[in-house]
């Protein structure tokens, strides 16, 4: 009898076992034929932050987003009750029929590019396996404290896109820059370029590339000009936006949500 139901156990864990496996294939198959077909797709090739929001989504029940930078992603600034450009996005899409967001913050005060790779950031991204990077260039510390090299900036972001590109393949990376500030046309004590020069230097760099970007500096600035806003009004110290400053800079990136990221330039 002990005989009859110990083969009638293993008959239950082996039916079990192929079950598991059956299904975990067959899930396997599903999702490799989703990314095979939207890769061939018009959606892919034209596709925007909205439409692989979509996309994921439907494949996984949920799309994670990194938004990687400096204070200013972070959101030093801002009080409790104010809302970043990082909480912004994840609020909005999830509004979006057919997108449930994640966003995960990883803003580092005081960051430059250089300390992103040395303190191991990076690595952190991509544990995090994010189908969706925002990378804000943390060009307000790379322009301080003191002022780094603008080729070595380029190299540290070209390290950066060539380690997403080689760790996260799958991996959607848009890049921006940040907001002005009180210092943009100063030349900081042993500085050889202002902070607009070195923003427009590095946007360039970026387009060189063909990376999507969305250059927040000058957007933000041309805003402020239409809507006859004094730099003050924006920011809450000599750097990091206020409450309206967050907003104007998420209004700014909620405009090319539905843009093809081949054309964010």
């Amino acid at each position: 009898m002990k005989r009859a139901n110990l083969k009638i156990g293993i008959v239950i864990v082996l039916v079990a076992v192929f079950i598991f496996f059956f299904k975990f294939t067959k899930e396997n198959r599903t999702l490799a034929q989703m990314n095979e077909t939207y890769k061939l797709s018009d959606t892919f090739k034209h596709e925007s932050l909205v439409e692989r929001s979509k996309f994921v989504t439907e494949r996984d029940g949920e799309v994670t987003i990194v938004v990687l930078g400096s204070s200013v992603t972070y959101g030093k600034g801002a009080t409790e009750a104010q809302s970043v450009w990082g909480n912004l996005l994840e609020t909005d899409l999830d509004k979006m029929a057919g997108i449930n967001a994640k966003v995960i913050n990883h803003g580092y005060s005081g960051y430059s590019t250089a300390n992103l790779i040395s303190r191991h950031k990076i690595r952190s991204v991509i544990k995090d396996d994010p189908d969706i990077i925002i990378f804000e260039l943390c060009l307000i510390n790379n322009n301080r404290y003191p002022q780094r090299d603008i080729d070595q900036t380029k190299a540290d972001i070209h390290w950066i896109m060539d380690t997403f590109k080689t760790e996260l393949p799958d991996t959607l990376v848009v890049l921006q820059t940040a907001n002005p500030t009180i210092y943009n046309d100063v030349y900081l004590t042993g500085s050889r370029v202002t902070y607009d020069q070195y923003n427009n230097e590095i946007a360039e760099y970026v387009k060189e590339q063909q990376w999507p970007f969305i250059d927040i500096y000058q957007l933000m600035q041309t805003r402020m000009e239409e809507r006859h806003l004094l730099i003050g009004d924006v920011l809450s110290d000599e750097v990091h936006p206020n409450g309206e400053g967050y907003k104007l800079w998420f209004e700014l990136l909620k405009e090319r949500l539905d843009v093809p990221v081949k054309e964010l330039h």
